[in-house]
């Protein structure tokens, strides 16, 4: 594995999605300059806060398996598509954004899918309706939140978590 270049906060291999199919940085194998992280502060997306640049290196780390119970599949969808649906920080083209939201919102296959779905189709809502109060997108990094979110919508249904 090459150091990271001067100016490069963040080398992000790809991921499989297990629900949707898609292989981009979610998920991925992330190595972080530790100076990056320190400046950063607190971010609901750290790739759009860390200061510098973010590389993206072309080759598939894994697959992630963030769907281990119905609420992780659920609150990974709901985060994700919170932040696409928000629109981009780093320079992703909108087209990308609205494709991956799409396969999100439609994910079908691999375990607990249809709560990863739910949580696509729940995130754009938020992001649609919170537009104007950047305040309550801080809700994404609160574990209590968005436990009490889900259970709201869909029961406790969630695994340990």
């Amino acid at each position: 594995m090459e150091p990271l270049d001067e100016g490069v906060s963040m080398r992000v291999w790809r991921a499989v999605n297990p629900v949707n199919g898609l292989t981009y940085g979610y998920g991925g194998l992330k190595l972080v300059r530790r100076s990056a992280l320190r400046e950063m502060g607190e971010a609901v997306d750290v790739l759009a806060a860390l200061p510098g640049r973010i590389e993206f290196a072309q080759q598939t780390a894994g697959i992630t398996r963030f769907n281990q119970s119905p609420f992780h599949a659920w609150k990974a969808g709901f985060r994700e598509c919170v932040m696409l649906a928000r629109g981009s920080e780093y320079g992703m083209a909108d087209d990308d954004s609205r494709q991956r939201v799409e396969a999100w919102t439609k994910s079908r296959s691999g375990e607990f899918a249809p709560y990863a779905a739910a949580g696509a189709r729940e995130g754009v809502a938020f992001a649609k309706e919170f537009a104007r109060a950047p305040g309550q997108f801080d809700h994404l990094n609160d574990p209590t939140w968005l436990r009490e979110r889900f259970t709201a919508a869909h029961g406790d249904q969630a695994v340990a978590g």
